[in-house]
């Protein structure tokens, strides 16, 4: 028998990226994957990908499980803080596991949106218009559908695809940061 989870969950499958509740789908967009990249780390392992969405918006895709026995040390604002060197960044809200995100610095403002699994997997979408980002938010607030009139405007394409991952994984993350821990360990009480 299946059960309704109360808290959003981040999915991607076959191109497909969305956001669902309650079993039902938020928000649900196809895109046709034009970059694909595994980051192999101590004990995690990231995924990024990076789609043209049917709307022509380029969003990126990123799951970060850890491995057996492992959890993330820190809140979410202080992983996005490592992981995202480069910006400064305001937490605008959450909803259960979901953290809404505005990525900022002199050149360039990201709208992000985390999954946090338990603090064992994160997966986050970045690339969002501010009015798709408000549109996503304020959808999952009231536990809405998204409206259908909602449009990301068109960008271009920038040849050098890995200039849409933002994030900066590094053996610097695991070893001086710190961001993984074994579970059970004294330093799962970081802030």
């Amino acid at each position: 028998m299946f059960s309704a989870c109360a808290t959003p969950h981040i999915q991607n499958n076959n191109n497909i990226l969305k956001i669902t509740m309650k079993d039902k789908s938020i928000v649900k967009g196809t895109g046709e994957l034009i970059y694909e990249n595994r980051v192999n780390l101590v004990n995690i392992d990231i995924e990024q990908k990076v789609y043209i969405m049917d709307d022509g918006s380029v969003l990126t895709y990123e799951d970060a499980p850890v491995s057996t026995g492992y959890v993330y040390s820190y809140g979410m604002k202080r992983i996005v803080g490592i992981i995202f060197p480069q910006y400064n960044y305001d937490l605008i809200d959450t909803k259960g596991n979901i953290f809404f995100f505005k990525l900022y610095s002199k050149t360039d403002i990201q709208y992000m949106i985390l999954e946090n699994m338990n603090k064992k997997r994160i997966k986050f979408v970045y690339g969002i218009s501010q009015n798709v980002f408000q549109s996503i938010f304020n959808s999952l607030i009231n536990e809405q559908k998204m409206p259908k009139n909602t449009q990301i405007i068109n960008r271009t394409i920038k040849d050098d695809k890995t200039l849409y991952i933002k994030s900066k994984w590094s053996s610097k993350n695991i070893i001086v940061d710190t961001i993984i821990t074994r579970t059970g360990s004294m330093s799962n009480l970081r802030m």
